[in-house]
C-alpha cells in the first residue's frame, strides 16, 4: 500500500490481485510493513490464492519490529522499526 495511506489507521482498502508471477518482498507476519507486496502478503496470510483474487487490507500504525515466517509457500522477512503497517480483514 506504500506510504499513500500511512497514518490513516483503520482505513480499509480493497484490492484485486492478479496471479503471483514475481517474488516481491514481504516483511512481517500477520502485520506487514506498508512497503510490502500486498498480494504476496495476502498469499502468506491465507487471504488470497497464488492464482489471485480479491482481498481487503486495514491500515495500522508502525511497529517496533516485524517477524518473518514461512506460510502458504511464501517466506517473509523480519525487519526492525517501521513507520506504517497493514493487516488483512475478512
Amino acid at each position: 500500500i506504500g506510504t499513500n495511506w500511512r497514518g490513516e489507521n483503520g482505513t480499509r482498502i480493497h484490492f484485486t490481485c492478479a496471479a503471483a508471477t514475481t517474488m516481491n518482498t514481504v516483511w512481517g507476519t500477520a502485520l506487514y510493513t506498508d512497503d510490502s507486496s500486498v498480494c504476496r502478503a495476502g498469499v502468506h496470510a491465507g487471504y488470497v490464492q497464488p492464482t489471485g483474487g480479491p482481498l481487503t487490507v486495514e491500515v495500522r500504525p508502525g511497529q517496533m519490529a516485524y517477524t518473518g515466517s514461512v506460510r502458504n509457500g511464501v517466506t517473509t522477512m523480519s525487519y526492525a522499526d517501521w513507520s506504517g503497517s497493514f493487516t488483512f480483514v475478512p
